[in-house]
């Protein structure tokens, strides 16, 4: 006996496959032609993030998600954050890694968006979340090796991973993960266009397998311990019929079904009566009545997908079919119907014995028979001396598109975050930051929600400092109207300020006396710092400021200096950044430049080291003609006067500088108690008229601005 069956097939495919795989396909070219195998590729494996060595790297076809190999990693690095309000450390630490994942063995086109612990790192516009560096590496044959990664390894121990798609981040921010590495999973786009079953089983195959099939998929990722697990759920799932001609695994040759007569049946080689058809079917117990399907649902962002079909009421044990291809419910529903189709049609094997002029027939040959059904596919051909004995199956129709639900699941908001806008404020330590040295204030802030800590370069004197955003965002915004001048003791009921913030979405509310005694609603505009207790909405990002509180945090000065296009802040801790700087900064100016080209800068003064001017300043002359000078000091570390405790000094030491001016003369002195005596006869060497006293205190790096009072020499 003879078969049209080769197993040459072994040495075109070799590698892992070996001659097992030609072994196995042989008289049959149904969905067993592969089959067994002790373990195939499951739905679930592509979302397990691995890091060890021996881990299978997926061949990625279409569109996918999956977690990959990280195969490079640095260790955590620790960053150091100098800031903070009162009662909290003066440094914090975060952390930050960079690592490359592997994610397919073949070249791919793109990376999508990314999940961290489930959650988008990477928007559906490349916009990441957090702060990182990100790179992709397609996976060509003429990849270079990453820059950062040869920095780190050294250029002559560092891989090109060519032929491997791979995912670079450089300083991936952990905080947002409890400062450790997240769970990632990349959505990649490995074709533009759907592949083919024909063309995924060809490319995984290196061509040793020629199947014709049309059929498309969404993605499919071929992984396993060989090619033949790799394959093995497509040609299962699809009914993918392959001969052995000897060079390589093919479909049948196209054509249209042969029509075989009633007087061609029946022959025998050896003239022996034997039976013109033989018929059976297999036991209904051996046929599954029920069939679930896996799979990858692109409206679930790829998460795992199952549908059942079922055969009526027939009863019977149910059958699980794992498929790492991405369908539509609906799609996965009728190739599941199909499926499970193509195993009922397999009870019934028809067995025929036919004339010599029919040894051309290959496995996979469609035939028309006065049967019913009168469909039917050939399985095996075997030769018995000249006659062709034929074994064959009813053939099933391909499976069309059916409703089914893909369900739910809880989606990802994928904010995308616009332009970045930032400002330096040099504004008085009103959100008592613990720092002796001079600091800066860097609001940031951005429209849409997709808000994240971006990196920023502090530039002065030549010298560059990175820095980042505050965690939260910073509602910033201008005045459109300009604010009047008012005293600073009580409560103004009478001024207000129109202002437009750059977010139109953020918001401002009201707070009551209460609140605003526990210093609600603070915020900056133009120098002065203010708190505002009444605010209506205008509309698209506009509100109406009113019952004020002016002048805060020593800003007096400044509340009668105010115009249209005034800078506004509200100043809320976890909104604004710290940026401390050397001492010699001061009177430097300092700029900021983030990405996307936003700038700012300003001169420094020091105002969060200077003291608020001094007050209740008083003049009067004595009845021996000595000219009495008084003043109330106050503090930039504690603004609010509190009954029976004195203020806290803030400084290094207590002492003022007093200036006093007259027409013809003038004098400074420099005292250590906030009072001073000027004897009569000194004063006699300034002139007569009106002369102008300035008192000033000194603090440890810069001085108060004055406190003035004018009087009439005589």
């Amino acid at each position: 006996m003879a078969t049209l069956v080769l197993s040459t097939i072994g040495t075109v495919l070799g590698g892992p496959v070996g001659s097992a795989i030609g072994a196995l396909i042989g008289q049959s070219i149904d969905q067993e032609l592969l089959a067994p195998v002790r373990r195939g590729p499951r739905v679930g494996d592509l979302s397990v993030q691995t890091s060890s060595y021996g881990t299978q790297i997926p061949r990625i076809y279409g569109t996918m998600r999956v977690a990959g190999s990280v195969v490079w990693a640095t260790d955590l690095v620790e960053h150091a954050n100098t800031g903070g309000a009162k009662g909290q450390p003066d440094v914090t630490y975060t952390y930050t890694v960079s690592m490359a994942v592997a994610l397919s063995s073949r070249r791919a086109g793109s990376i999508k968006r990314i999940w961290a612990d489930g959650k988008l790192l990477r928007g559906a516009a490349g916009d990441f979340k957090v702060g990182t560096k990100f790179r992709f590496h397609d996976g060509s044959e003429d990849q270079l090796i990453d820059p950062f990664i040869g920095s780190v390894e050294g250029i002559a121990n560092t891989p090109a991973y060519r032929g491997i798609a791979l995912a670079l981040f450089e300083d991936l921010e952990l905080a947002e993960f409890g400062n450790r590495i997240p769970f990632l999973t990349f959505e990649i786009e490995a074709d533009e266009e759907p592949p083919t079953v024909g063309m995924v089983l060809s490319d995984a195959s290196n061509s040793s397998i020629t199947a014709g099939t049309d059929r498309t998929l969404g993605g499919y990722a071929a992984y396993g311990r060989s090619i033949k697990e790799a394959i093995k759920p497509l040609v299962d799932s699809f009914g993918v019929g392959l001969f052995d001609d000897g060079e390589v695994l093919r479909p049948p040759r196209p054509g249209v079904r042969l029509p075989i007569a009633a007087g061609e049946l029946g022959n025998s080689a050896e003239q022996q009566p034997v039976p013109r058809i033989h018929r059976e079917q297999t036991p209904v117990r051996a046929v599954p009545a029920a069939l679930r399907v896996t799979y990858y649902d692109p409206a679930r962002d790829y998460q795992t997908g199952e549908v059942r079909a079922s055969a009526g009421e027939q009863s019977g044990g149910e059958k699980q079919q794992d498929l790492p291809g991405v369908f539509t419910a609906g799609d996965a529903k009728a190739l599941a119907q199909e499926m499970l189709a193509r195993a009922w049609s397999s009870r019934d094997r028809l067995t025929l014995r036919l004339p010599p002029g029919r040894m051309t027939l290959e496995p996979g040959s469609e035939v028309d028979l006065s049967l019913s059904p009168p469909h039917w596919k050939l399985e095996t051909v075997t030769i018995e001396g000249f006659v062709p004995v034929i074994e064959l199956s009813p053939t099933v129709a391909r499976g069309v598109g059916v409703t089914a639900d893909a369900g739910r699941i809880v989606s990802n908001p994928d904010f995308l975050s616009g332009a970045i806008s930032i400002a330096l404020l040099d504004i008085p330590n009103v959100l008592g930051f613990a720092s002796t040295e001079p600091t800066l204030v860097l609001a940031a802030t951005a429209t849409g929600n997709g808000w994240k800590r971006r990196p920023v370069e502090i530039e002065f004197a030549g010298q560059r400092i990175a820095a980042e955003t505050a965690r939260g965002k910073s509602l910033l915004g201008h005045a459109l109207t300009a604010l009047g001048p008012s005293a600073t003791d009580l409560i103004d009921e009478q001024s207000s300020v129109e202002i437009e913030l750059i977010d139109t979405d953020q918001w401002l509310t009201s707070c009551n006396e209460e609140a605003l005694a526990a210093g609600e609603n603070l915020a900056l505009l133009g120098s002065e710092i203010f708190q505002f207790g009444n605010v209506d909405s205008l509309g698209d990002g506009r509100f109406r400021l009113s019952k004020l509180l002016r002048g805060r945090g020593g800003t007096e000065w400044a509340c009668a200096a105010h115009d249209v296009g005034d800078r506004f802040c509200l100043i809320r801790p976890g909104t604004l950044q710290a940026i401390i700087l050397p001492i010699w900064s001061l009177g430097a100016t300092i700029s900021a430049s983030a990405d996307g080209g936003a700038i700012a800068s300003t001169q420094l003064e020091g105002e969060a080291l200077r003291p608020p001017s001094p007050v209740n300043l008083t003049a009067q002359r004595e009845p021996n003609g000595d000219l009495s000078v008084a003043w109330t000091r106050r503090s930039r570390r504690g603004f609010a006067w509190v009954d029976g405790i004195d203020a806290p000094l803030g400084e290094a030491r207590e002492q003022y500088r007093v200036v006093i001016s007259g027409s013809q003369d003038g004098l400074e002195s420099s005292v250590d108690e906030p009072a001073i005596v000027i004897a009569d006869a000194v004063l006699s060497d300034l002139g007569i008229g009106p002369a102008l006293i300035e008192v000033r205190q000194v603090g440890d790096l810069t001085a108060s601005r004055p406190a003035q009072i004018s009087i009439n020499l005589s």
